[in-house]
């Protein structure tokens, strides 16, 4: 045995020797690779690489994607597109001064990756449009967004949760129209769907629009959160001020409609509202429909949004026009 263990040191020595830089090779120095080869071999290879070869394996080991389990695929694809809903078009995120409409966000970058192949598209479409916001910076594409989604799917439009428009007066005459679903599209069922003032030298005048605005949302379903973005727009009466009208004329149209019409016409969405004065932004959260109690019961449960309303119109900010202070 020793005498086998000191032959096979020998030949490791020869063998790594005769591969050291610098040393002129001699007749007798055959490596293991030339040694298989033939006694006439001129080169021999240095150990790591036999080392190295010896551990390849023989066959790949990659997989393709369509090769795996639709479980994993599926857990590939929820990390894919897991920061999708990160992104919603907006800058200045809790910076004074409000939110700011991205105008280079592009909904194509969110949805790059159903171009990968067939076979992750076919996988992921519903689950790309969940996970991404929809946003339009373009006055003409907002007043065709009907038109652009019916393009799409039944379960493609479905699969859409959050919509982004930029809006002027001509959007604002068109919720009206809209009925009881967002863009009168029942497929639609969104967790968000936000409106973004056109940012221009114009004023927007959205006290002309407050009555259409509270019966739209009497009756609106199909969406979870409203919102409106104020964008650095030029508002006449300021943002805040419309706010508080807004809310102000929800509350009085429903007491109307409960208590001085025959029959009794309840809302079918009603909702929680909030002004955030950092982002300048109003939010409309929908909740279910109130139930119907009697009037005095009604105006008690109604009191603390009043006196809430009555602060928030002490804290309005100044109006510049001097025909607010003289009545006309």
């Amino acid at each position: 045995m020793a005498t086998a263990v000191a032959s096979a040191r020998a030949i490791s020595h020869q063998h790594v020797t005769s591969n050291l830089p610098g040393r002129r090779r001699g007749r007798g120095d055959v490596g293991l690779a030339g040694a298989g080869a033939g006694a006439g071999a001129l080169e021999s290879r240095s150990f790591w690489d036999i080392k190295m070869e010896s551990v390849q394996p023989t066959e790949s080991l990659g997989c393709r994607y369509i090769d795996l389990p639709a479980e994993i695929r599926l857990a590939i694809l929820e990390y894919v597109f897991a920061g999708n809903g990160l992104v919603d078009g907006f800058k200045n995120h809790n910076v004074s001064g409000g939110l700011i409409f991205d105008e280079e966000y592009a909904i194509s970058k969110s949805l790059h990756p159903l171009m990968t192949c067939r076979q992750m598209y076919y996988d992921a479409c519903l689950l790309a449009f969940q996970n991404t916001a929809f946003v339009t910076n373009s006055l003409f594409i907002a007043n065709n967004i009907p038109e652009r989604l019916s393009v799409l799917h039944l379960k493609q439009i479905a699969a859409i949760r959050s919509i982004t428009f930029v809006a002027d007066a001509r959007h604002f005459r068109k919720l009206i129209d809209w009925g009881d679903c967002p863009f009168g599209m029942k497929q639609l069922q969104l967790d968000t769907l936000t409106l973004v003032l056109h940012k221009s030298s114009f004023w927007h005048y959205l006290f002309d629009f407050t009555s259409d605005v509270v019966q739209l949302l009497r009756k609106l379903e199909g969406v979870r959160r409203l919102v409106f973005v104020r964008n650095d727009a030029r508002v006449k009466g300021s943002f805040h001020t419309w706010y508080n009208r807004l809310v102000g004329l929800i509350m009085k149209v429903d007491h109307h409609e409960r208590y001085n019409r025959s029959p009794c016409n309840p809302e079918k969405v009603w909702w929680q509202w909030n002004f955030d004065p950092i982002a300048q932004s109003i939010c409309l959260e929908a909740l279910p429909s109130k139930t119907q109690i009697a009037e005095e019961a009604y105006m008690s449960q109604m009191k603390p949004l009043m006196e809430e309303l009555q602060a928030s119109i002490e804290n309005e900010e100044w109006n510049p026009d001097p025909r607010v202070r003289n009545g006309t």
